[in-house]
C-alpha cells in the first residue's frame, strides 16, 4: 500500500500534507484527469480536493446522490482521505459509499469502514463491520485480515491500562505541523535527536528538495529541551532523506538511515555511521554487512550471546514478507557479521519496524499482528537462549491510531514513543490525525489515578461514553485528556498530586454531567473513585416517511428550514430539507416555484415582512448557488400577512402555537400541474 510505504519506509507519516494546490477547472473530465494526474504521483490530498470538487459537479448534474457516479467518486474520497489518515472523513464517505451500493459492488468498502471506525476507537461499531465483510466477501485473504482486526479489538478489554506512566506531547520547540520520528536521547550528553521536516507549510510529494531531516534539541540544567537546530550538511545531504538514529553506549558512535526517494519511491534506504569529533559529527561511512540490493534502516544497538550487536529492519530476500528485523554482531567500526532474521516468533507478513533494545528486551512496532489500531509496539524478552512469546506493550503506549518508535532513555523509567493520536496541542495540516508527533512518558513512583464509572439512570453500565478530564490548576502544563470507551463504563486517568480536576462526561441520547474533585494532600498511591450517573434525554417521535401527490399551487411547507432569531442566515439544520426541494427542482427541470417564508404575528408589521422576505432570498440564494437558475424560484416574503391559526395581532397564544406560522413554504406557479413528493410522518411517543 502507498501509505505503507510513506509511513514505514520513509517514516514520513504526515502523508496528509503530501499536496499541491490544485488550479480551478471549469470541465469535470479536467478535474478527473487532474484528480488522477495527482493521485499518480502520490498527491494524495491534492487528488482528494479534485475527486471532490468532480462529486460536487456529478451530484449536482444528477440531484443530490447524484448515482452510480457519483458514489465512485466517494469511494475515491473514501481510499484518499484513509490515505492521508483524515479516518473521520474516511469513514464517513465509506458509509456513505456503503448505503448507496444496492447491488453489493464494493464489499471490500465494508472491510475499510471497519478500519476507519477502529482507527477512531469506535470499536464497537467496527466489530459490526469487519463481520458483516466476513458474511459478506470471499476473498480469503482478506477474511484473514478481518479477524486479525476483530483479535485486536478484543484485546482492548484485555490489556492492562497502564496507568501508572504519562504521557505527554513534546512541545512546539520539537514538534512540528509536518510530523516527527525516530527520537533517541544521546546517552553522552542528553540531547535529543529525531528526524523532521521541521515546517507547518504544505509540502508537495514531487520535490525530492523538501527531505526530513536529523534535528538536535539541546538538552538545559532543568532537564528540557531548548529550540531544536538541523545538524549540518556533513550529515544532512541535499536530496536525501535523513533519520533513524541510534547511539553506542558513550554517545560518540551514531547510526542513522540516510534514504532517496523519487517522488515516494524508495531507490535507496541504507544504514550510515558517524563519529563525535571536538569538531562535530565526522563524514560518514556506510555500514559493510547490512547494505545490499534491498532496504534496510532503524538501527538499535543491543547484546545477545554476550557480543554487542545491531538490530535493523530490512526487506531482504529470504524474510517473512515486507520489511523484517534483524541481527548482525559488530565486528569493528562500521563493520558487521551476516544479519541474521529473528524469525516468525518475531517477524510477520507484514511490516515489523522500529526496534530498540534495552536490557534484555525488543520492542518494536509492526501490524502484522493484532493491533488496537494501526501500528502498536509490541516486546520479547531475551533470556539467553531464545525470544520469550511476544506481547502488546499495552494501552497508553499503544491507541486506536500508529504508535511506533519506542526508546527508552538510561534511567529505565522515561522514553519516547512516536504517534499520530489526537492531542489538544496537536498541529494540523490536513487532519488532527494526519501527522505523528513525538511524546515523551514517565512510569511514575507515586500513583494517583482516577477510576470513573458511567451508568445509566437505573444504574446499569453505560457504555459508549466520553470523559474530558480537565486540569484547572495548570491547565497549559497539563492539557485536556479525552478518552473514549466504545466496548466499557469504566475509565481510569493518571493524576497528580496537589491538583483540582473537572471532568466532563457526555454520551449519545444522555444529558452531559460533570463532577470536580482534587488531590490535595496526597502523598501515597491512591485511587479516586468516581461513579457518574447520565440521565437520557426525551426520546425523539417516530419519523416515517410517504409519497403523496402535490398539485400546482398548493403551499408545501418545509419544517426543518431554521433561522437565528433576528436573522436570515441559512444555518446547517436546515440544509436537509434544501437539498430535498433541490432534488425536486432537478427531477422537474420545467418546475418553477414560489419560495416563500412567514412570521408570526408578535412584533411590527413592516419589520416581519421584510425580515421573510430576507430569510426567502437567503434560502434562494442557497438553491442558486447550489446551480439552479434564478429564473425559476420567486422569493416572497409574506411577513405576518398568512397566518394559519388564531394566532393573529391581540391574541393571546402559546409559542408553540405561534411557532406554526414562523415557517418557510414553496409551491408550483408554472410547469407540471402535479408532483409526487416524500413527506416525513411524525409520531408521537406513546402516539
Amino acid at each position: 500500500m502507498q501509505r505503507q510505504l510513506i509511513i514505514c519506509v520513509l517514516a514520513l507519516a504526515f502523508v496528509g500534507s503530501l499536496c499541491a494546490q490544485p488550479i480551478r477547472s471549469n470541465s469535470k473530465e479536467q478535474k478527473l484527469k487532474a484528480a488522477q494526474e495527482a493521485e499518480s504521483a502520490a498527491n494524495f490530498a491534492g487528488a482528494l480536493e479534485w475527486y471532490e470538487e468532480a462529486y460536487e459537479d456529478t451530484r449536482k448534474a444528477g440531484g443530490r446522490s447524484g448515482g452510480e457516479e457519483a458514489n465512485l467518486y466517494r469511494l475515491k474520497i473514501a481510499e484518499l482521505s484513509y490515505e492521508i489518515r483524515d479516518y473521520e472523513k474516511a469513514e464517513k464517505n465509506y458509509r456513505r459509499v456503503i448505503e448507496k451500493d444496492e447491488e453489493g459492488n464494493y464489499i471490500d468498502a465494508i472491510f475499510m469502514h471497519g478500519k476507519s471506525l477502529k482507527a477512531l476507537g469506535q470499536y464497537d461499531i467496527a466489530i459490526n463491520a469487519f463481520s458483516a465483510y466476513i458474511n459478506k466477501s470471499d476473498n480469503q485473504a482478506m477474511i484473514a485480515m478481518a479477524k486479525n482486526e476483530l483479535a485486536g479489538i478484543k484485546l482492548v478489554e484485555e490489556l492492562e491500562p497502564n496507568i501508572e506512566t504519562s504521557f505527554r506531547m513534546l512541545d512546539k520547540n520539537i514538534n512540528s505541523g509536518s510530523g516527527e520520528f525516530s527520537p533517541r536521547q544521546n546517552p553522552g550528553d542528553g540531547n535529543l535527536y529525531y528526524a523532521s521536516m521541521n515546517t507547518n507549510k504544505i509540502i508537495d510529494a514531487s520535490d525530492n528538495a523538501v527531505v526530513a531531516q536529523i534535528m538536535v534539541a539541546p538538552i538545559g540544567k532543568d532537564g528540557k529541551f531548548g529550540k531544536a537546530e538541523k545538524l549540518d550538511k556533513t550529515i544532512n545531504r541535499e536530496e536525501f532523506h535523513s533519520s533513524n538514529v541510534a547511539f553506542s553506549a558513550d554517545g560518540r558512535t551514531m547510526y542513522f538511515t540516510r534514504v532517496k526517494t523519487e517522488g515516494t519511491e524508495i531507490t535507496a534506504s541504507e544504514i550510515l555511521y558517524s563519529q563525535k569529533t571536538d569538531a562535530g559529527w565526522s563524514a560518514p561511512d556506510k555500514v559493510t554487512g547490512l547494505n545490499g540490493e534491498w532496504h534496510s534502516k532503524n538501527p538499535a544497538l543491543g547484546t545477545l550471546y554476550g557480543r554487542n550487536v545491531i538490530f535493523f529492519s530490512s526487506d531482504m530476500p529470504g524474510g517473512s514478507g515486507g520489511m523484517d528485523v534483524y541481527y548482525a554482531n559488530v565486528l569493528g567500526d562500521g563493520e558487521f557479521s551476516t544479519p541474521v532474521n529473528l524469525g516468525e516468533s518475531i517477524n510477520t507478513a507484514s511490516d515489523d519496524l522500529s526496534p530498540y533494545f534495552h536490557e534484555g528486551t525488543l520492542y518494536y512496532s509492526t501490524d502484522g499482528r493484532p493491533t488496537i489500531g494501526g501500528y502498536d509496539i509490541f516486546y520479547t524478552v531475551w533470556d539467553g537462549t531464545e525470544w520469550s512469546r511476544t506481547e502488546n506493550l499495552g494501552l497508553g503506549f499503544n491507541s486506536s491510531y500508529d504508535d511506533l518508535y519506542f526508546s527508552m532513555n538510561s534511567d529505565g523509567k522515561s522514553g519516547y514513543i512516536v504517534s499520530n493520536r489526537p492531542s489538544e496541542n496537536k498541529k494540523r495540516l490536513k487532519s488532527k490525525t494526519c501527522c505523528d508527533d513525538i511524546y515523551a512518558f514517565e512510569v511514575q513512583e507515586l500513583v494517583i489515578d482516577l477510576l470513573a464509572t458511567v451508568v445509566d439512570e437505573g444504574e446499569g453500565a453505560l457504555n459508549g461514553a466520553t470523559i474530558k478530564l480537565k486540569n484547572l490548576t495548570d491547565p497549559i502544563t497539563n492539557p485536556t485528556d479525552s478518552k473514549y470507551n466504545a466496548l466499557g463504563n469504566e475509565f481510569q486517568f493518571l493524576l497528580g498530586s496537589d491538583y483540582k480536576y473537572k471532568a466532563v462526561i457526555t454520551a449519545d441520547g444522555y444529558y452531559p454531567d460533570s463532577i470536580e474533585f482534587n488531590t490535595a494532600g496526597i502523598l501515597d498511591n491512591y485511587t479516586v473513585n468516581k461513579t457518574i450517573k447520565l440521565n437520557p434525554l426525551p426520546k425523539e417521535p417516530e419519523v416515517t416517511t410517504e409519497t403523496t401527490t402535490v398539485t400546482i399551487n398548493e403551499p408545501i411547507r418545509l419544517s426543518k428550514i431554521y433561522y437565528d432569531l433576528d436573522d436570515d442566515k441559512i444555518l446547517p439544520e436546515s440544509e436537509p430539507d434544501l437539498y430535498k426541494l433541490y432534488d425536486l427542482l432537478n427531477k422537474y427541470p420545467d418546475m418553477v416555484i414560489e419560495l416563500s417564508s412567514h412570521t408570526d404575528s408578535q412584533g411590527r408589521s413592516n419589520y416581519n415582512e421584510d425580515l421573510s422576505q430576507r430569510r426567502a432570498e437567503s434560502a434562494t440564494k442557497w438553491l442558486l448557488n447550489k446551480g439552479i437558475s434564478k429564473k425559476r424560484i420567486k422569493p416572497v416574503g409574506y411577513g405576518e400577512n398568512v397566518i394559519i391559526n388564531h394566532c393573529k395581532n391581540g391574541v393571546k397564544c402559546s409559542d408553540d402555537e405561534h411557532r406554526q406560522n414562523r415557517r418557510t413554504e414553496f409551491k408550483i406557479i408554472a410547469g407540471p400541474q402535479t408532483i409526487e413528493i416524500t413527506k416525513e410522518v411524525i409520531t408521537p411517543i406513546g402516539g
